[in-house]
């Protein structure tokens, strides 16, 4: 098979340099019917290997068997055969061989072009071992001008080809780059160079040669879940960009990973390869990574139906990106609690901070723009609207009502919810509010049947009357005083207005209640009692003092 080249194929050798061409070789097949035909000794060999196997060993399993032992074999026939040595030896290459070094051996590890060069050109290796017999795409990197790096050998403990030594370029990538100096380095990669870089042409040149050509460095190209992930997401030339470090192992041995320019793509057995980018990927590596709370991504980055976040599923959490407005975390346990209240479009909305450690280190919170979240050991409790306002009104958790210990839920009566804390309630309907109530009034009020007793929900939280001694608090049908020396009592009806009226309430001549009504049909009358006194209720327009 012929093989045209781009016109751009030139190369300038140095005058005491002769032109080496085995770099870029091309290679015509004239027998079209035999794929052997202009086949060299090394390759004849390799195919009769092949015969070695059993008729019933697969072409992956061939391949992944061979990559390697016939990789040396191509390279060294004689010398493998005859000579002891490991059969990954012959992969590699010396100074003195004429071929650049991968980029992986000169540039930290990294398949991809160094700092100070560029993407200019390509070739192809068919039936290579590293992409599992599909073509393998090496992609030159050329020095920028001016050129910064000198003529010498890679150093590599196998790949010790040169490096900045070969001046020359095939020119199907970056075309608009003119100046341009020696070859720098070489990537290997399976991706088809113009989905690696949107740069490069489709126009081809092969040289199987270098089908086998490897670095310690270098990694098969089987098309791993990752990489078929990279693919569907546009390769290089979609938003992930070029390689930055190839797929590997996670130190927390359960997973792979793979870097690029514009994010990682993550993956296990369990919950397959997904990408992670951007603010959630920055996010996601301040939350430790895979080896924080969150572990594996479950799913790409998505956006929210109403379009105001984009976020991303991990094991044991979600991340949340909304631009200016923040990127925060919800972890486990948070994050089932959130989504057991309808989520981002629930009562508790969007994550406005990060999980915090209460000052009392008594408990974490996360709160939202509609409330808050608290863990406390096993106890996972959410506070919204309302009821948090009343709550943050009265000093939080460091006030008088302490933690919640349960969540807001219905009072049974139709009308309003309550919601426990350690040391009170806050009642919540919608005519009156959210009024929180603890102490002996709150006592009280549990006693007499709370808001489906006769005084129902309550108008005020405990207020000091101001003198030193008591509290009360306003209801929908009554009060309820309270005091350092009696316990609470509430007062209602036509004897509560002649205690206030024409008594003074608990600072007046009665002062503080210190029982309940009688009720009604009480032999002898219905009385309250007082401290200084009782009051006779005869008929809502008719309460008479008892001295």
């Amino acid at each position: 098979m012929t093989v045209a080249l781009p016109s751009r194929r030139t190369r300038r050798a140095a005058p005491d340099e002769p032109l080496d061409l085995t770099e870029h070789g091309i290679h015509r097949d004239p027998v079209n019917h035999d794929p052997l035909g202009s086949a060299t000794f090394s390759q004849r060999l390799v195919h009769r290997a092949s015969g070695l196997f059993s008729k019933g060993t697969t072409r992956r399993s061939f391949l992944t068997r061979t990559a390697v032992l016939g990789s040396a074999l191509a390279v060294g026939p004689i010398d493998f055969i005859l000579k002891p040595g490991s059969a990954y030896a012959y992969t590699c290459g010396t100074c003195s061989d004429g071929w650049t070094a991968f980029c992986c051996t000169i540039n930290s590890g990294r398949n991809s072009c160094p700092p100070n060069s560029f993407v200019a050109g390509w070739w192809k290796a068919d039936n290579a071992a590293y992409c599992c017999g599909a073509a393998r795409y090496i992609i030159d990197c050329n020095a920028t001008c001016p050129t910064q790096c000198a003529c010498r050998c890679a150093g590599g403990s196998c790949d010790g080809r040169r490096t900045c030594c070969n001046q020359f370029r095939y020119g199907q990538c970056h075309t608009e780059i003119a100046c341009y100096g020696p070859v720098v380095c070489r990537v290997a990669t399976c991706t088809p160079p113009w989905r690696y870089d949107p740069s490069c042409t489709t126009s081809s040149a092969t040289d199987n040669k270098t089908t086998n050509h490897g670095a310690p460095c270098l990694t098969t190209d089987c098309g791993t879940p990752i990489d078929k992930k990279y693919k569907a997401l546009g390769g290089a030339s979609g938003f992930l960009g070029k390689v930055v470090a190839a797929e590997k192992a996670n130190s927390d041995g359960r997973g792979r990973v793979a870097r690029y320019e514009g994010g990682n793509i993550y993956w296990t057995s369990t919950t397959g390869a997904h990408e992670v980018h951007g603010a959630l990927l920055t996010e996601f590596g301040k939350q430790a990574g895979v080896n924080g709370v969150l572990k594996y991504p479950t799913s790409d980055t998505l956006t929210t139906s109403d379009e105001q976040a984009r976020y991303s599923n991990f094991e044991n959490g979600r991340i949340y990106y909304r631009g200016t407005a923040g990127t925060f975390t919800v972890p486990k346990p948070y994050f089932a609690k959130h989504e057991s209240v309808g989520g981002v479009h629930g009562i508790l909305g969007y994550p406005t901070s990060a999980v915090t450690t209460s000052s009392d280190k008594k408990s974490r919170y996360q709160n939202y723009t509609g409330g808050r979240i608290y863990v406390q050991g096993s106890r996972v409790v959410e506070i919204h609207g309302a009821v948090f306002t009343e709550h943050e009104a009265v000093q939080g958790v460091h006030g008088p009502l302490g933690y919640p210990i349960s969540d807001l839920s219905s009072a049974g009566d139709n009308r309003g919810k309550g919601q426990w804390f350690e040391k009170g309630f806050i009642w919540y309907a919608p005519t009156v509010g959210a009024h929180g109530l603890w102490g002996k009034i709150n006592d009280r009020h549990l006693a007499n049947g709370n808001v489906k007793g006769y005084v129902r929900y309550p108008t005020s939280r405990p207020t000091p009357v101001g003198d030193g001694r008591g509290t009360y608090a306003t209801f929908e049908r009554g009060n309820i005083y309270a005091s350092t020396t009696t316990d609470g009592f509430q007062v209602h009806g036509a004897v509560l207005k002649a205690y206030l009226e024409t008594y003074g309430g608990p600072t007046g001549q009665l002062g503080y209640p210190l029982s309940e009504l009688d009720p009604a049909g009480t032999s002898g009358g219905r009385f309250q009692r007082f401290e200084n006194g009782k009051l006779h209720y005869i008929s809502d327009t008719n309460v008479q003092l008892v001295t």
